[in-house]
């Protein structure tokens, strides 16, 4: 049994057709890697497999449930979302921001436990210096990692990240890639939407390349110079500095 399946997803906004017929699923310890160009409905995806958009057919199944039969915190017990972070109006200081992600799990107050995961996430991403700093000081690429910590605290079994990279200098970039192959050996599933193939090329066991009205789905030998110059529709010597086939 998957970790998560879409069967036959058909999605449209009014009379404009953003996929149909798709289908895929992740097992466990399994990435899949979804890639096109913007505008293409990569984040209208990820939307749909989460629930905040309704498919106009087909199915989506969390463990072999259907999610419409899961309710929101049986879902997100299992489910860490990570969106595209935005720049944050809050207050709250990094370290509560973090904590935030077991709010599932708190019912009055953080415990000692609560608290110790967030220090030690903060120090697996290497950010331990913005503990105390305020969300709204933060430039995007420090928000991005403390969102990537936040969805980490309830330990889940599929980790589904809307460009985690956009925001992330390489170095960034390197160890958000680092912490997805370290869950990937623990068992953990993710999807992750990237604009970055060599970042999909390392990380994905399953590709979904979007494309207008249609898909293409596969293994990381889609990410290939040929492929992608079709599906992006730039010239083949485009990605010439990614040193593919």
């Amino acid at each position: 049994m998957s970790v998560f399946a879409l069967e036959n997803a058909c999605f449209s906004y009014r009379k404009e057709l953003v996929f149909e017929g798709l289908s895929f699923c992740v097992d466990k310890g399994e990435i899949l890697g979804i890639l096109g160009h913007n505008g293409v409905g990569k984040t209208t995806l990820i939307k749909c497999c989460i629930g905040i958009l309704s498919l106009q057919k087909g199915q989506v199944f969390l463990q072999g449930q259907h999610i419409k039969k899961l309710s929101h915190k049986q879902f997100f017990s299992q489910v860490a979302y990570v969106p595209q972070a935005k720049n944050s109006l809050t207050k709250l200081s990094v370290f509560d921001m973090v904590l935030l992600g077991a709010n599932i799990d708190i019912t009055t107050t953080p415990k000692k436990i609560h608290l110790e995961k967030a220090e030690a996430l903060l120090e697996k991403l290497r950010i331990s210096f913005l503990k105390g700093k305020a969300c709204s000081n933060l430039s995007g690429g420090e928000l991005q990692m403390v969102v990537l910590a936040r969805s980490l605290m309830n330990d889940p079994d599929l980790l589904i990240l809307d460009e985690p990279e956009s925001n992330l200098d390489f170095k960034n970039q390197d160890r958000i890639l680092d912490v997805l192959l370290e869950l990937k050996n623990q068992g953990k599933s993710i999807i992750i939407n990237t604009h970055f193939p060599q970042n999909a090329y390392k990380l994905a066991d399953k590709v979904l390349i979007l494309q207008k009205n249609s898909h293409i789905l596969g293994d990381k030998s889609l990410i290939n110079k040929t492929q992608l110059s079709q599906s992006f529709e730039v010239r083949h010597s485009f990605f010439d500095y990614l040193n593919l086939a």
